[in-house]
């Protein structure tokens, strides 16, 4: 396929001067030009090439209190071998077990945990990006240990089959993930001999499984690849830290520059992915939810060489719109969808492009997908033969320019991510490494002219999803994720001749001159600058039924704004008919504003209307000058708002689809959402809101608004670029829009949460999607008062370093799934919880025997902490704690939390400093014996989650009550196994009757000789038909149970538990007998029907404000307020 230009790589040996590092006197290059950036970045630059010629970006931001630093090599999946797929990402992970330098196995983790840091990597089709953050004095030991993974990595022989497990778990647990399947089906279905077909992330079958079949050692072929790819000429590093640039250079230049050159090696991939063969089809698939999406992708040469005019850019503007005249707004009025997204995919990718136009359907829209396509041609047609229009595009320049000038500052690990992730572009020119990426410069009307004739009907293939499809039956499978699927070629009316009625055609039109576009970028000061920023906003009125904020912006001087409400209603989410009301709401009011609100949002002016469980919240964002205009409009729409009964039906609909698409969320997904089920109120599950749904009416629905907005207490914060002045305004535009009176507080719905009485309680799901693998667990240990700062502040220490420990033993060592972690949760009532979460594919039981005897043992590693251990996660947590805002919008989050949670703790960073400054490691040690320790916290009390895959034995719960945790434990691992010729009852009978002083050899081959005794004789298919047994379990004699294995750590647990006391049963005061809970033999309550268990337990109260607020204006006079002189500053 053609190129779009001509253009040649940019110059990078120009401008490259040579230099020696200040402290070791080492060789590197330095880029002397200047980088182009934005006004608004304080950060210095230097841009240095190593002697091995890896390129690197050196970022000091004096302000930062954590550094970063990404790695990313110019290599991925498209380098996979065709008959070990998924070594790529194996590799990936494989580089963190260990180097030379640093053997021990975990040593990276432990080391960044130990400093507030963590790390993480992901491998695409063209580059694989390693990448961390942590604090910043321990960057240099960080980048000493990053750097050895690309030096000298150990590849140890005995993490390979662990490591092995990870990836697979990974893998099963995206099986019934939509998103990946479309992914899959998408590259599956392309030309056969281009990688983009190849399967990216690999399982146990297409890497273990191919690679002993052919006779090779996996391990050896990890390391032929490494040494082939990994070459210093295709990396890119970037590290950003407040230590000085000639700091910085020296780490980089004394750590990195011992990687080796071995050339350009990136991979050379021939052809392109959607060939002839490929265009021209139609492909229909089943998606796990009930979704219907229709897709449209186009075949393009190489994209890198446009970053400059980004012609695509112009192109997705025009065909995301969704004012009147757009795609979108004639899909909309028709009732055949209800959003689209166009954008180019793979920028990145070396040899080819492709753009792709998505629709989310309807129903109805799904029916007539021909016609969608010819309404989407119809429009692309119209834009060829108006022709590029240079008044469009500079509007679209002058706001990428405005946002460049003004561009808020990222996190550090998001910033060196995403520069390593660019910095591969050979077009791009050392002094627009930065800019780049944003901000575009030239207008070129024979770019974007070409760039459209690429979307045309003759170089497009049609992608098609559903759960059912009417017209064709999906008999094809895919192979790895088993996606059925059908492959047609599209009708000529669809490819070479497709046309778009002249009706629909006079309807299709280039939007309009934005409204919103950002002319005034002045920025308001304070005439007396400010040493300190203020910490908390200014409370200008508040009466009955309204409190107003203000916080100037007194330290970004940028042109942004933003404001959010908070309208609280005791009909919002009172019950789950009103809470479903309320959902459908704020879908339909956002889908109607969209077409009013596309110029908004492309001028950086952007709305949201969410509800939580009391209100209704509206905030709008951006350059500060549109959004009082831009609010007024949200405001009057969602008052005002008529139903219509055509919409309603959509997003009904689009409600209860949903709804019943979070029965396949990923099992810790659904672990949350059923935490939160039980410990709040008031909180409706999946099935309550379905049943729910059934009284949803049109007529319900406009009754409802009137209802929200009758009575109301209202929330107001106005942050950023305002007067005093312009908040009062827009607060009285408020009252003047929504015209509601006071209601009373304790009638506002606002979640509450259980004060969970002493004890040990589980609850066991069953998955609700039946093809799901994995399991989950959660272990929630409730702790202090959310109101006992010192409490707050040892459990956040307690997390950084319970979770390193977990990762390290549970899914490092023994490999029990891909996600585990530790974590906190809180809510603004109630107790914090510190929790241990892990999913995968062993059962729960058994999970959660293991989760305890990691709490059991950490005690111990508490003990063991170091002084300059403990002293390093405490610095790391204030520094955290003390680092400086970034941007107006993260100012406005703190503020805007601690408002609406009624407590108005403004300081309660300054606060949790204080604390962390007095913590001790015996605090640690005492807080938990108090709440985790189960044989020392007086007021223990625990819930235990337990997600069930249906593939897997779940014991009932007569069976819960009468067998030990421990026994079922094995049992389960048994069963997951295959050897279900055993009973429980044989199992707890071998597990009592065994010699607890004897090794594990000896046992395990008795519960083997067990096993065997109980198995059917061998007999011949003839004798089985006969008998009718073929579904018994009948093996060869002589198993054994490896020592390594589940089994046998399962039976340890068991035999030590033998004669254990039932600790648990004194906890609770409460018989739960009396509601149908079981009670285990260690004393444990099952908990039957959460909704019931819930019944029983007390609530904590509503909040009291930490503080005593009085506003500054005295209600109502507004009129004689004195404003601040300011002065008015146009630079950024």
């Amino acid at each position: 396929m053609e190129s779009f230009n001509n253009c040649k790589p940019a110059d990078w040996e120009t401008n490259f001067e040579s230099k020696l590092t200040v402290e070791s006197s080492l060789p590197y290059k330095e880029y002397s030009g200047l980088i182009e950036k934005s006004g608004n970045d304080q950060r210095q630059y230097r841009l240095v090439r190593l002697p091995n010629n890896l390129t690197a970006l050196c970022v000091q931001d004096a302000e930062a209190k954590e550094a970063a630093a990404s790695l990313s090599v110019n290599v991925g999946s498209g380098a996979n071998p065709v008959e070990l797929q998924g070594l790529a990402y194996f590799l990936e992970h494989m580089l963190f077990l260990g180097t030379e330098k640093y053997p021990k196995e975990g040593e990276f983790d432990a080391y960044l945990s130990s400093h507030s840091g963590s790390n993480n990597a992901y491998t695409s089709f063209i580059e694989t990006n390693y990448y961390f953050h942590v604090f910043n004095d321990a960057l240099e030991g960080a980048l000493d240990r990053f750097a050895q993974f690309f030096i000298a990595p150990l590849f140890n022989a005995d993490c390979v089959d662990r490591e092995l497990k990870a990836v697979d778990s990974e893998y099963k647990g995206n099986l019934q993930s939509d998103s990946w399947r479309t992914f899959q089906i998408v590259g599956r279905t392309s030309s056969s001999t281009h990688p983009y077909s190849w399967f990216p992330i690999g399982n146990t079958g297409t890497l273990k499984g191919a690679a002993e079949e052919l006779g090779l050692d996996l391990r050896e072929e990890l390391i032929k690849f490494y040494h082939k790819y990994y070459s210093a000429d295709i990396m890119r590093l970037v590290v950003v830290s407040n230590h000085s640039l000639d700091v910085l250079s020296e780490w980089v230049t004394s750590k990195f520059s011992g990687i080796k050159s071995k050339g350009n090696t990136k991979p050379n991939i021939d052809g392109h992915p959607i060939g002839r063969a490929e265009l021209g089809k139609v492909i229909h698939y089943k998606t796990v939810c009930d979704k219907y999406e229709l897709s449209l992708q186009f075949a393009l040469p190489e994209l890198k060489s446009t970053y400059g005019e980004m012609p695509f850019s112009y192109i997705n503007a025009l065909l995301d719109h969704t004012e009147p005249g757009s795609i979108y707004s004639v899909l909309r009025k028709n009732g055949w969808a209800t959003t689209i997204s166009a954008g180019s995919s793979g920028i990145y990718y070396n040899g080819f492009g492709t753009y792709t136009i998505d629709i989310t359907a309807t129903p109805e829209g799904l029916e007539n997908y021909e016609a969608i396509v010819s309404i989407i041609f119809g429009y692309i047609n119209m834009l060829v033969e108006g022709g590029p229009q240079e008044w469009y595009y500079q509007e679209l320049l002058l706001i990428s320019k405005a946002k460049f000038d003004f561009k808020d500052k990222e996190d550090a690990e998001t910033y060196a991510r995403t520069l390593s992730k660019c910095g591969h572009n050979q077009y791009v020119p050392p002094h627009q490494v930065l800019s780049h990426i944003s901000l575009s410069s030239v207008y070129d009307a024979d770019l974007i002219s070409k760039c459209i004739s690429y979307l045309n009907p003759g170089n497009y293939r049609l992608f098609i999803g559903a759960q059912e499809h009417k017209v064709v039956e999906c008999k094809l499978e895919e192979k790895h994720f088993g996606i059925l699927h059908h492959i047609a070629n599209l009708p000529s009316h669809m490819t070479s001749d497709v046309k778009c009625s002249p009706s629909v055609a006079k309807l299709l039109h280039l939007p309009g001159r934005n409204e919103f576009l950002p002319e005034n970028l002045s920025v308001t000061k304070p005439v007396t600058p400010v040493d300190t920023p203020a910490l908390e906003p200014v409370l200008l009125r508040k009466n009955d039924k309204f409190e107003v904020w203000f916080k100037q912006d007194d330290q970004f001087f940028t042109p942004h704004g933003h404001i959010g409400l908070t309208i609280s209603s005791e009909y919002v989410g009172n019950s789950p008919v009103n809470h479903l009301l309320s959902t459908l709401l704020c879908e339909l009011v956002s889908a109607e504003l969209q077409e009013q609100s596309y110029s908004a949002s492309t001028a950086n002016s952007n709305f949201t209307i969410t509800h939580g469980m009391g209100s209704i919240d509206v905030g709008v964002s951006g350059f500060s000058s549109g959004l009082p205009l831009l609010l007024k409009t949200v405001l009057q729409r969602l008052k005002t708002f008529k139903v219509n009964a055509q919409q309603f039906s959509i997003y009904l609909a689009e409600v209860e689809r949903k709804l019943q698409s979070k029965r396949h969320n990923n099992p810790m997904k659904c672990l949350y959402k059923q935490l939160d089920a039980v410990n709040m109120v008031p909180a409706f599950d999946q099935d309550t809101l379905e049943e729910a749904l059934k009284n949803v009416t049109l007529e319900g629905l406009q009754a409802h608004i009137g209802l929200l907005f009758s009575k109301a207490y209202v929330k107001m914060l106005v942050s950023g670029n305002y007067t005093q002045e312009v908040a009062l305004d827009a607060s009285n535009q408020v009252l003047d829009i929504l015209q509601f009176q006071p209601v009373p507080r304790f009638l506002v719905n606002t979640h509450r949460t259980l004060d969970i009485e002493s004890g040990y309680y589980i609850q066991n799901v069953p998955i609700s999607d039946q093809k799901c693998l994995n399991s989950a667990v959660v272990c929630v240990f409730y702790c202090g008062s959310v109101d006992d700062t010192r409490d707050a502040v040892t459990l956040r220490v307690m997390k950084y370093l319970v979770h390193n420990a977990c990762f390290a033993q549970l899914r490092t060592s023994e490999q029990l799934g891909y996600r585990v972690g530790a974590g906190l949760d809180y809510n603004n009532s109630g107790r914090e919880m510190i929790m241990v979460v892990l999913e995968g594919e062993s059962n729960p039981v058994y999970t959660t025997q293991r989760i305890n005897e990691f709490i059991r043992k950490y005690r111990q590693k508490l003990q063991e902490l170091t002084v300059e251990e403990f002293e390093s996660s405490v610095q790391s947590l204030i520094s955290l704690k003390q680092e400086k805002l970034k941007s107006i919008d993260d100012e406005f989050s703190r503020l805007w939390t601690h408002i609406k949670s009624d407590k108005y703790k403004f300081d309660a960073l300054d606060k949790d400093v204080e604390h962390l400054k007095q913590l001790s490691k015996d605090d640690l040690l005492a807080f938990w014996d108090k709440y985790v320790n189960e044989d020392t916290a007086k007021g223990y009390t625990r819930l235990d989650l337990q997600m069930w895959s249906t593939k897997i034995w779940q014991p009932a719960a007569e069976e819960f009550e009468m067998y030990p945790s421990t026994v079922l434990a094995l049992y389960g691992c048994l069963h997951s196994d295959g050897h279900t010729g055993l009973s429980i009852a044989d199992v707890e009978s071998f597990v009592s009757s065994a010699d607890a002083s004897s090794s594990i050899e000896p046992l395990l081959a008795e519960l083997s000789e067990l096993y065997l005794s109980k198995q059917v004789p061998s007999v011949s298919n003839e004798t089985a038909e006969a008998l009718d047994t073929t579904d018994v379990d009948v093996e060869a004699p002589g198993i054994v149970f490896e020592s390594s294995s589940k089994i046998a750590t399962a039976l340890q647990m068991a035999i030590s538990s033998v004669n254990g006391t039932p600790k648990f049963a004194m906890l609770s005061k409460t018989n739960f007998a009396n509601i149908d809970m079981k009670q285990s033999p260690e004393g444990i309550w099952l908990i039957n029907d959460y909704t019931q268990f819930k019944s029983t337990q007390a609530l904590n109260g509503l909040q009291i404000s930490s503080r005593k607020i009085v506003p500054v204006i005295t209600e109502p006079v507004l009129t004689e307020v004195s404003q601040p002189s300011v002065t008015t500053d146009s630079t950024p």
